[in-house]
């Protein structure tokens, strides 16, 4: 499970120029080599993967191998539909963007991270299913370990402090788009985010919960097709067994965060639309020139 959500996600965030850095200089730089990242993502998804299970050397090279199929598969499949999400946004960024713009790309975003992860399925099953005792255990440790990682650095400083990071976080990636906020601008964004609800409880409990899960199904050492439906069911079909209440949180944030984008849309100046259109073909670029290098 993550194996599929870590190759899942890079594949799509580089893919659309919102790679997983933390700040400043390192997003900068991860907004500015996405050709360099996505064609070195084999060996660094199979590093990840090694991070979580001490992998025999037979197992390395079939990792890498598999993420190399997956990665000419996503080329040629995938970037093109990106790469056309991409030029589409930047004829629309002329005017400011409706609801129902923000809504489509939201849409086909999610429906692109789940055709990756399902292509990668099968691939997870399979290496799951060679683990031996020792490696399980493993891999069990390093969940856990990732998870005390993650709730003390979630909690460090005091509630203001906290969201003073993730205003800032945000300020970043937008900007890689917009170019400098206005103070105004700057001031909307910081709101918003004063108005969401933290949900990092819910998610750490999420996340714990579905990590129960895979470690069960991982020792049941299912038939291959159950590995497979069973991983589906944890990473895409989240909603049959997330609760109510929280998946309505979850959609909640994402009506907030649309009108957040919406209302942000409609301030951008002629220079900072201009900005976010040569950012968005720059990267429908990019993705031409890598889907062409098979």
């Amino acid at each position: 499970m993550k194996a599929a959500n870590a190759a899942s996600r890079f594949l799509l965030l580089a893919a659309v120029a919102l790679a997983a850095a933390s700040c400043g200089m390192a997003t900068h730089l991860a907004y500015n080599n996405i050709a360099t990242m996505y064609s070195n993502a084999a060996p660094m998804l199979a590093w990840m993967v090694d991070d979580y299970v001490d992998m025999s050397g037979s197992q390395k090279d079939w990792v890498k191998e598999r993420f190399e199929r997956t990665l000419a598969w996503h080329r040629t499949t995938e970037l093109p539909e990106y790469r056309r999400l991409l030029e589409t946004v930047a004829e629309k960024a002329e005017e400011p963007f409706r609801a129902e713009d923000v809504q489509q790309v939201y849409r086909e975003l999610r429906a692109y991270y789940n055709r990756t992860a399902e292509h990668l399925l099968p691939h997870v099953a399979d290496f799951l299913l060679q683990l031996d005792a020792e490696q399980v255990a493993q891999l069990e440790k390093k969940m856990a370990d990732d998870n005390r990682r993650m709730a003390r650095e979630s909690g460090r400083g005091t509630p203001e402090e906290r969201l003073r990071r993730r205003t800032e976080r945000l300020f970043v990636h937008l900007e890689e788009f917009t170019g400098r906020l206005e103070p105004s601008q700057r001031a909307l964004v910081a709101e918003h985010l004063r108005q969401n609800v933290d949900l990092t409880p819910e998610r750490m409990a999420d996340r714990r919960a579905r990590q129960a899960e895979l470690m069960a199904l991982v020792r049941a050492r299912p038939e291959r097709e159950r590995m497979i439906a069973g991983l589906r069911r944890l990473i895409i079909d989240t909603d049959s067994w997330r609760s109510a209440a929280y998946r309505e949180k979850l959609r909640e944030r994402e009506r907030q965060t649309i009108g957040m984008l919406v209302a942000l849309s409609q301030t951008l100046s002629r220079d900072q639309r201009e900005h976010l259109q040569r950012r968005l073909r720059g990267y429908a670029r990019d993705f031409r020139t890598l889907s062409a290098a098979t």
